[in-house]
């Protein structure tokens, strides 16, 4: 009759071991330089303050995500300009409002200095459509009310390639912001429009920043690997999907390779106001 003492006594020991701290020893990877080249012209106006954002990789419990500091960062152009990009108060932006507004076709060069490497990347650069119009109507969806954004632009094929590549950009209150990516292929030289869904929680009054360009087809791809990967989710114990490689060319040592992209673009930014509709 000793059976249930001993019973007990497992169960304990059990439920003890259960609250032991684990540290598990992941493997710490050198870091690698992340490069958000982001030169982008505005609809209007002929110069525009472009940045560049540099950092490191970090740990993946990490939160702090480590800027580069004093790195040499210039851009040209295919007139053999050269613009040296200053650094924004060592947090790893560096910045310049000398470039002037480019034509379609025009060739830029960033360039990156670090740790004595260096980096290059080369982009083209595309005018964007205007934005036609933006529509709000409410819609029922699987038994559930939205507001349903469009947002309307003429597409124009060129001559130059085959399809044509579009970005967008929405932001919606404090909710996370979602950006897409789309080409022409079905819609050649038609009006074409972009939908943004937001839930019928919103309130009259709300906004939404909406940015729109026409892209290359390498920034495309990019993104599309990009959004895959971040897309599958997933918590410290997921293998990797791979390694997104961007355009950023490490020409002193190769295998080192660089994060992120460097792109050309004209945005255009829009506003909307939510605004009250009947239900359907």
């Amino acid at each position: 009759m000793r059976i249930l003492p001993y019973i007990l006594i497992l169960f304990t020991l059990s439920f003890t071991s259960c609250t032991k701290v684990i540290d598990i020893d992941l493997p710490t990877a050198e870091p690698r330089l992340v490069v958000e080249g982001n030169l982008d012209f505005n609809k209007m106006g002929d110069t525009d303050t472009v940045f560049v954002k540099l950092s490191l990789t970090t740990d993946y419990f990490n939160t702090e995500i480590p800027p580069v500091n004093n790195a040499i960062v210039r851009i040209s152009d295919k007139q053999g300009n050269q613009f040296l990009l200053r650094e924004l108060a060592q947090t790893g932006s560096y910045y310049t409002t000398e470039i002037a507004k480019p034509v379609d076709g025009d060739t830029f060069k960033l360039q990156v200095e670090y740790d004595n490497d260096l980096y290059e990347a080369t982009e083209t650069y595309s005018s964007s459509p205007e934005i036609l119009e933006i529509t709000q109507k409410r819609e029922r969806y699987f038994e559930k009310d939205y507001y349903v954004l469009r947002v309307y632009y003429q597409d124009t094929p060129r001559a130059t390639q085959n399809l044509n590549y579009y970005y967008f950009f929405y932001q919606y209150a404090s909710t996370a912001p979602q950006p897409r990516v789309l080409s022409n292929e079905y819609s050649k030289g038609n009006k074409m429009e972009s939908l943004f869904i937001i839930d019928e929680d919103a309130r009259p009054g709300e906004k939404v920043e909406i940015e729109f360009a026409q892209i290359s087809r390498n920034y495309h791809d990019f993104a599309m690997s990009f959004f895959d990967a971040i897309g599958n989710g997933g918590g410290p114990f997921q293998v990797p999907s791979g390694r997104i490689i961007g355009n950023m060319k490490n020409k002193t040592t190769p295998e080192k390779e660089a994060l992120g992209y460097f792109r050309v673009i004209e945005k255009q930014t829009a506003t909307h106001t939510i605004f009250e509709q009947s239900k359907q």
